[in-house]
């Protein structure tokens, strides 16, 4: 039940393809869906609202405690990040995937990532979600996100360690998506590194692995 990823997210699974791949298979998939798209494309509504719950998160007392204001700045930016991953992934995909399949980008559908995200986490997120509307998959429609807390800090970097738990994606059938796509209720453990860039703290990297709770 474990598979460890290179970009970060609140989602448990990552992909074990690179970046570079997997936008690849996902212009593929583009250029299949849009030899296949008519009326018999199959349509799928909202999943049940989500609901998110997390324990506030207390300063590190192995860090200064005079970064106390800063860390707290920093975890409230990563779970800004990882809300804005699961509220597009809770947008109904029939429509993003039209949208896809006429052509328009990950920027189009997903702007606000570039709020919470730098590459090379920025350009997998987008990824990610590409691929979850091209298999019109629903998102989780509950997550936890535990106890976050930043482990390291310096003045520009720092790193938050996680365990999240979500309901996983589902298909239109109501059935687990695939475990590259978050498929199945689980937990995740890792890390996220962020960047502090024109003063806000945003995710750039990370990894996690996958596991059965936390």
């Amino acid at each position: 039940m474990t598979e460890t990823g290179t970009a970060d997210a609140g989602f448990r699974r990552r992909r074990g393809q690179t970046a570079m791949v997997a936008s690849i298979l996902v212009a593929a998939g583009l250029a299949m869906a849009a030899c296949s798209s008519g009326s018999d494309s199959p349509l799928q509504s909202a999943p049940a609202k989500q609901n998110s719950s997390t324990t506030p998160s207390t300063a590190n007392p192995k860090l200064p405690a005079s970064s106390a204001s800063t860390q707290q700045k920093i975890l409230t930016a990563w779970l800004a990040a990882e809300q804005q991953i699961y509220a597009y992934a809770d947008e109904p995909p029939a429509p993003l995937r039209a949208d896809l399949v006429a052509g328009q980008t990950t920027t189009d559908l997903f702007p606000k990532l570039s709020d919470y995200y730098v590459d090379p986490a920025l350009q997998s997120e987008g990824t990610f979600l590409l691929e979850l509307k091209m298999q019109l998959l629903n998102g989780p429609t509950s997550y936890n996100f535990g106890k976050p807390s930043v482990t390291a800090l310096s003045a520009t970097s720092a790193t938050v360690a996680f365990c999240t738990t979500d309901s996983g994606t589902t298909t239109a059938e109501g059935q687990p998506g695939p475990l590259t796509l978050d498929g199945g209720a689980g937990g995740s453990r890792g890390t996220s590194k962020l960047e502090l860039v024109s003063g806000s703290w945003m995710i750039a990297s990370g990894q996690s692995t996958g596991v059965t709770k936390c």
